[in-house]
């Protein structure tokens, strides 16, 4: 007797009767989607995680239970698992607070050869690393995607790509990169890096890589690049615009973008992008020539060795870029007189132009800001916990940004979500912060 390591929702008993009548309906009993239990931590074998992808089915979900597996770590000695279906889920059965921990073991993790999603939550994804041979690209230490990567609850953590182009190869995605897409999640990808000694300023996307990044309530830090996108590299190629929404993207480095390199056009809502840094431009963000609408976010306290600008607009053509009730300030650098100490820098022209309204920046260089734009230090506290599942920085007593914002879009709650309201008392602060309690009386920060 052979056991039966899956739930499908259709009986055996009916498909089996299906297939003898040669009905036309018989092979749907066996492409829909069934649940497949991991049976064991064992990196190979019957029962395996790597077993039980491999004999799944499309749109087949993979659940890791700890009470049938009495463990909560896989380490991979004997390669990266190969997903050869479009779309496959991988879930670990257990409360959000709880990872499943799957190990590399310098192994890239998951080589997924599908052009559909490959979704994975509640996982801890680490120690994975890849490297190409010289006439090819090296792509996602950690995970592998042709199609869609779909990060829920889960990480990716300590990573590493290592080109090896003697021609010019990118080598992309330390920690994940996605041929179509990377949707994060609640989801934190941290200290994964991307070098090529070869051509090490196009080792790209220090934490992840792809043409569209969907990110909400998710961190991204400590990731580092050789050249563009220390945390993040949206590449060139899609129609469809990136989002990244109530997410801080800190601590990551690279050549430029220290927090963010984009060729593609990208929309950033109720953000931090601080302590970033660069050895060239943009030290919390890169726009190479694309747009870029940035609302109510704070991108502060990045630093560059060459010129500070926090955010570099960079390239030729015109587009629709936006700030509106956001700040940008306090991004320094340490030395060089080729860019002065900015903010905001645009690509050289005086004609660039920045849309928007309500927002703070200290210093710009190369571009027309709003009329309104205020140029104030936001008197911004350390980057720290301060309620909701990202961290965020309030503000000093008596900041500029105090109730001098404006609520355009209409959101309900600030970068921490639920419990935080965007507007207290009719009054919006300037960035992804909220400041909750309103004393009308001792404004001045004196009771």
């Amino acid at each position: 007797m052979i056991a039966l390591n899956r739930s499908r929702r259709h009986s055996l008993a009916a498909c089996i009767a299906a297939a003898f009548a040669l009905t036309a309906f018989a092979p749907a009993c066996f492409a829909d989607n069934a649940y497949d239990n991991v049976l064991n931590c064992n990196d190979t074998g019957a029962g395996s995680l790597r077993d039980t992808i491999a004999n799944a089915g499309e749109n087949d979900t993979i659940v890791l239970n700890p009470t049938n597996m009495h463990c909560s770590v896989i380490t991979l000695g004997s390669g990266e698992i190969v997903v050869q279906r479009n779309n496959l889920t991988v879930k670990y059965n257990a409360d959000n607070t709880n990872l499943f921990t799957i190990a590399g073991s310098n192994h890239r993790v998951f080589n997924h050869r599908g052009t559909g999603t490959l979704k994975l939550q509640r996982l801890g994804i680490e120690l994975g690393k890849y490297t190409s041979g010289p006439r090819a690209r090296s792509l996602g230490g950690c995970i592998y995607s042709k199609g869609t990567v779909d990060l829920e609850y889960s990480s990716v953590e300590a990573c590493k790509v290592t080109g090896n182009s003697t021609h010019s190869y990118n080598s992309s995605g330390g920690g994940i990169y996605a041929a179509t897409s990377v949707v994060l999640n609640h989801s934190t990808i941290s200290d994964n890096s991307v070098r090529d000694p070869q051509i090490n300023y196009q080792a790209n996307g220090g934490g992840a890589a792809a043409p569209v990044i969907t990110a909400a309530y998710s961190t991204i830090s400590g990731n580092s690049a050789g050249g563009y996108g220390g945390g993040l590299f949206v590449a060139a190629g899609s129609n469809q615009a990136s989002l990244l929404k109530q997410c801080t993207i800190s601590g990551n480095t690279s050549h430029r973008g220290g927090g963010v390199s984009t060729r593609a056009s990208v929309t950033i809502l109720e953000s931090t992008i601080s302590g970033n840094s660069v050895t060239n431009y943009g030290s919390g963000m890169f726009v190479d020539g694309a747009p870029a609408l940035i609302y109510n976010s704070t991108i502060a306290f990045n630093h560059s060795s060459v010129s500070a600008c926090g955010i570099a607009f960079f390239g030729s053509g015109t587009y629709s870029n936006s700030l509106q009730n956001t700040i940008v300030a306090n991004n320094t650098y340490t030395s060089g007189s080729f860019n002065p100490d900015c903010d905001v820098i645009g690509p050289g022209t005086s004609s660039f132009q920045l849309n928007g309204s309500h927002n703070i920046v200290m210093r710009s260089a190369s571009v027309t800001l709003p009329s309104d734009t205020l140029a104030d230090d936001p008197l911004l506290l350390p980057l720290a916990n301060n309620g909701g599942p990202t961290q965020t920085h309030a503000f000093r007593d008596g900041s500029p940004a105090f109730g001098a914002g404006l609520n355009l879009t209409r959101l309900t709650t600030d970068q921490r979500g639920a419990g935080f309201a965007r507007t207290v008392n009719g009054a919006t602060d300037i960035g992804a912060f909220e400041q909750q309690v309103r004393d009308v009386i001792f404004a001045d920060g004196f009771d």
